[in-house]
C-alpha cells in the first residue's frame, strides 16, 4: 500500500512540474543554450573565425584572480561565448562568460549574460 501510495504521489509531482516548465516556458521564451565538445569547439572557431580559448582562459583568470580550471564553447541562437570555470584563491569556483567573436568579458551570471547578448547589435 505504501509502494503505490509512493508511486501516485511521485507521478503527481511529475506532472505538476511538468505542467509549471511547460507555462514558464510559454511565458517566457528563452535563448537555447548548445555546448560543443573539444572537436566541435575546433570546428566552429574555424568557420566563424572565433577568439582562441586559451586566450581567453587566461584574460579571465588575470582578471579575476583565479586559476582557469576549463573552457567550453556554447551557443545561444546566433551568439557564441566561451563558459570559463575559474577557481579563485578563496576556492570559491565561478563561471566567467566571454564572448567568442571578441574575447570581451560579458558577465559572470547567466541572466546578465542573455541580456547582453539581447542588445548586442546584429
Amino acid at each position: 500500500m505504501k509502494a503505490v501510495l509512493l508511486a501516485l504521489t511521485a507521478s503527481a509531482i511529475v506532472a505538476a512540474s511538468g505542467a509549471i516548465g511547460f507555462n514558464a516556458m510559454a511565458a517566457e521564451p528563452r535563448k537555447e543554450r548548445v555546448c560543443f565538445s573539444v572537436a566541435e569547439t575546433r570546428a566552429q572557431i574555424a568557420q566563424h573565425q572565433l577568439a582562441e580559448p586559451f586566450r581567453a582562459m587566461r584574460a579571465a583568470a588575470q582578471r579575476y584572480q583565479g586559476e582557469a580550471l576549463n573552457a567550453k564553447l556554447c551557443r545561444w541562437s546566433e551568439d557564441y561565448a566561451y563558459v570559463i570555470s575559474l577557481l579563485k584563491r578563496d576556492g570559491h569556483l565561478i563561471h566567467v562568460f566571454m564572448d567568442a567573436a571578441d574575447g570581451q568579458v560579458v558577465g559572470t551570471h547567466l541572466p546578465a549574460v542573455l541580456e547582453q547578448f539581447s542588445k548586442k547589435p546584429r
